[in-house]
């Protein structure tokens, strides 16, 4: 294959990637109550930078570029590595169950890509920044070291978040991204394996001359081919997922007008209809001591009775007692701007995608408004602190909150929890809604509690105390 051939198929390599990079970037506003925005967000700067890359390539191939190969060379070696340090981003924002160690994986992931690039300074420096002698060996050694763990990382995402999605049964959007794992697998294997051949292992057996000898077709074919497969599933996942979220949007709201008519109707039942049948029992019992027959007015009483019991049953049932999770965010809000003082800094994160919602028990809603009131007035009267953290994530199969804050804490062991009013609230108000917790006490105050959506939503069978 020519250079200009060589050149043509860099410019729609570089052209799939920048294009994906700017549908995530228009995705990522469009859905801002998806989980999957965050990580479009550093899925689109992958694109874009490594679209940008793959074109500076295409550049450095043109010959009246060839007196500015180093410059182009190093430049398209720093983008090339760093466009990975987002991918490894988008994979990590995909898995809920641990971005509560965020800073810790961005610390890690900035400390790693930092060695890599000191690396690659260091090599260029002992060769005295001659790149052509070693460019194609650093862009291997940076194909092996970032590339590849950041794309099976990638993979390994997609795949388990397409079993948060199966398990919150969003069965075709689960299945668009079990295509989109094994297109980012394939794409990891022909950009973090096949590169320029070298004397060891996996190099000497898998490189770029291989694989023509073996497909007759050069290496960037299919990554072009992947690449448009990864920008076609991203496109499909999500204009399914639109059709469904007006789905779901029009199901919440037809049980919210439904729920705000019965709500009506339960006030218009308790504050007038009880009422009135409460009076009339009591008429009826007064009856008796003016000689009217006992079996007429036993007949009464037992039917006033029965009424009365039939209301207050129907205040109870589930869509009486429901409230959207809209309100509970709306409690809390109201709780830190109301509750806090100006020398408590409050960070508030609540992060339950619309997709997963379901209305929840006002007595569940409760239970939790209190433990997190607790926690607030412990940190207000006892810890000292000047930070305080409620964060909210919701996922398919619970409700996860945490509660930090910056105090000096307390020894958990020399606690008799039996005989400590707020703590044993917290603990028997956990167990109604199901949930299960964990505290950190030492140098700090931590609670991290998982209540599962079974433990939330109204069951006239469970008795939440």
């Amino acid at each position: 294959m020519d250079s200009m051939q060589l050149v043509v198929l860099y410019f729609i390599y570089g052209l799939a990637f920048f294009s994906m990079g700017l549908s995530c970037f228009f995705l990522f506003h469009k859905h801002m109550d998806f989980p999957f925005r965050r990580s479009l967000l550093h899925l689109g700067f992958f694109g874009l930078i490594h679209g940008f890359a793959e074109w500076l390539i295409m550049f450095n191939r043109i010959p009246m570029f060839r007196e500015y190969n180093a410059q182009l060379s190093i430049t398209i070696l720093f983008l090339y590595g760093s466009s990975f340090y987002f991918l490894s981003l988008f994979a990590f924002y995909l898995i809920p169950t641990i971005r509560k160690f965020t800073r810790i994986f961005i610390s890690i992931l900035t400390l790693f890509y930092g060695l890599w690039w000191m690396g690659v300074l260091f090599v260029m420096a002992d060769y005295a920044f001659d790149v052509q002698l070693i460019r194609e060996g650093l862009i291997l050694f940076t194909r092996y070291v970032t590339a590849l763990p950041a794309g099976i990382f990638a993979t390994f995402a997609l795949l388990f978040y397409q079993r948060e999605l199966r398990i919150a049964k969003l069965n075709t959007l689960s299945r668009i991204l079990q295509i989109l794992a094994l297109v980012f697998f394939l794409y990891t294997l022909s950009t973090g394996l096949v590169g320029e051949a070298f004397d060891f292992f996996p190099a000497r057996f898998i490189n770029r001359d291989a694989f023509i000898h073996q497909f007759g077709l050069p290496i960037e074919m299919f990554r072009i081919l992947f690449a448009l497969g990864i920008a076609l599933s991203l496109f499909v996942f999500m204009f399914t997922y639109e059709r469904q979220q007006r789905l779901h949007e029009k199901r919440l709201f037809q049980q919210q007008v439904s729920r705000v008519e019965r709500r009506k109707l339960g006030s218009q039942l308790h504050d007038v209809v009880l009422q009135h049948l409460f009076v009339a029992n009591l008429s009826v019992t007064n009856l008796e001591s003016k000689g009217v027959d006992p079996d007429i007015l036993h007949t009464l009483h037992a039917n006033i009775q029965l009424s009365m019991e039939d209301i207050r049953s129907f205040l109870k049932s589930p869509v009486i007692r429901s409230v959207d999770l809209s309100e509970f965010k709306s409690e809390l809000e109201h709780i830190f701007s109301t509750d806090i003082d100006s020398a408590l800094r409050v960070d508030f994160n609540f992060d339950v995608p619309m997709i997963y919602t379901q209305p929840i028990d006002s007595q569940a809603m409760n239970h939790l408004l209190y433990i997190i009131k607790e926690f607030l007035i412990n940190t207000k009267k006892h810890a000292k602190a000047t930070r305080f953290e409620c964060t909210i994530i919701g996922d398919p199969e619970a409700m996860n909150i945490t509660l930090l804050d910056n105090g000096h804490g307390f020894k958990l062991d020399e606690v008799d929890q039996s005989q400590h009013f707020g703590l044993n609230s917290i603990k028997n108000r956990i167990e109604m809604c199901l949930g299960t917790y964990h505290w950190n006490t030492i140098g700090k105050t931590r609670l991290d509690l998982r209540v599962p959506w079974k433990g939330l939503i109204y069951d006239e069978h469970f008795n939440r105390g």
